[in-house]
């Protein structure tokens, strides 16, 4: 009796839910004729006071074994001519920070968007931590960064023969690595093969574009690894400066320096207790000696970051740094290079 009744039930469960999938919607689906890899997520353009647009996670480079690597990007207000391009490298002691921070200021992306809407196209990047590969790895992404914006200047409104670094602490010294390394080989990316197919992968070969840049601003930089005290350079390189003499000097952008460099700013606070100002005035000397034309700031009482004896100084030389900056950037872009 009781096995009658739960075949009965049985039944009637599996009448039930045959009803209910023939009154289901069928399934809807975009087909491809073959595997898609690409991030089609939407993300809506962010509008930024001035016109400017800002467009973030932008997909620059793909490598095979690791997170897809990314930008933000700010551009101006449409106009009739490309824009010079300023790429922003943030600091963290290579280990640490992300593209949407930088020191005191409040609200980064507003900052990069205030510099946009002076008529520059600003690319914020992300590059590989200390964590994820050694160096060179966080070089070759800048240059990856560098050469997928000009392989794209007339998509993102770039003037492609004005490309100017600009970084801060761990991203100073790849700004100015970027500066100091034009066409040198050991830096140059990988192809960008993560979201090809295997067969694809195999043949795949890394943009072409140029990756120098035409000016360089650099605050609290590190331009001498083996001398930069108690940064994250052992982190960096796999292994401590001291026992790799060789891997430091070619992390270190003072190693490169020659005539051909561009134009380069040089901020520091000379109370700096994590990279010492002692730093930029030795890569202001090497550029002096190699007839690059090169600017310095030192602002007293600043420390790293611009952080100061209290917020009013703070604010002070967060201010002066950045005026400074824009500045220079203009003149720069006024030159035509």
């Amino acid at each position: 009796m009781r096995l009658a009744r739960w075949v009965m039930s049985g039944a009637c469960v599996l009448a039930l839910a045959a009803g209910a999938a023939a009154d289901a919607a069928p399934v809807a689906a975009k087909i491809a004729p073959k595997t898609v890899r690409a991030d089609v997520y939407p993300r809506p353009p962010v509008a930024f006071p001035g016109g400017v647009v800002g467009q973030a996670d932008v997909e620059y480079a793909n490598l095979t074994g690791f997170r897809a690597l990314t930008l933000d990007l700010y551009r101006p207000k449409a106009g009739t001519k490309p824009a010079p391009l300023v790429v922003w490298i943030h600091g963290g002691g290579w280990n640490r920070g992300d593209a949407r921070t930088s020191g005191a200021y409040a609200d980064w992306p507003a900052v990069l968007a205030s510099l946009a809407a002076r008529g520059f196209v600003v690319a914020s990047v992300n590059y590989r931590l200390s964590g994820e590969a050694r160096f060179p790895a966080q070089i070759q992404d800048v240059k990856a960064a560098i050469r997928f914006l000009r392989a794209n200047a007339s998509r993102y409104g770039i003037d492609p023969a004005r490309v100017y670094a600009w970084g801060g602490s761990a991203g100073g010294h790849l700004a100015a690595l970027a500066a100091t390394t034009c066409g040198v080989e050991a830096f140059a990316p990988a192809a960008s093969t993560g979201r090809l197919t295997g067969a694809e992968a195999k043949v795949a070969r890394p943009l072409s574009d140029s990756d120098c840049v035409q000016a360089a601003v650099i605050w609290f930089g590190v331009f001498d690894v083996a001398n930069a005290g108690g940064l994250n350079t052992s982190g960096l390189l796999g292994c401590a400066p001291d026992t790799c003499a060789d891997k430091a000097a070619a992390a270190s952008p003072v190693t490169y320096v020659d005539p051909n460099d561009p134009p380069t700013l040089l901020i520091h606070g000379l109370a700096d207790h994590e990279v010492a100002s002692s730093q930029s005035e030795l890569m202001a000397a090497r550029l002096r000696a190699a007839g690059v034309p090169v600017e310095t700031l030192f602002i007293p009482g600043a420390d790293h970051g611009w952080i100061g004896a209290d917020a009013a100084a703070t604010r002070a030389a967060s201010l002066q740094a950045l005026q400074r900056t824009f500045d220079f950037l203009e003149a720069q872009a006024a030159k035509g290079r």
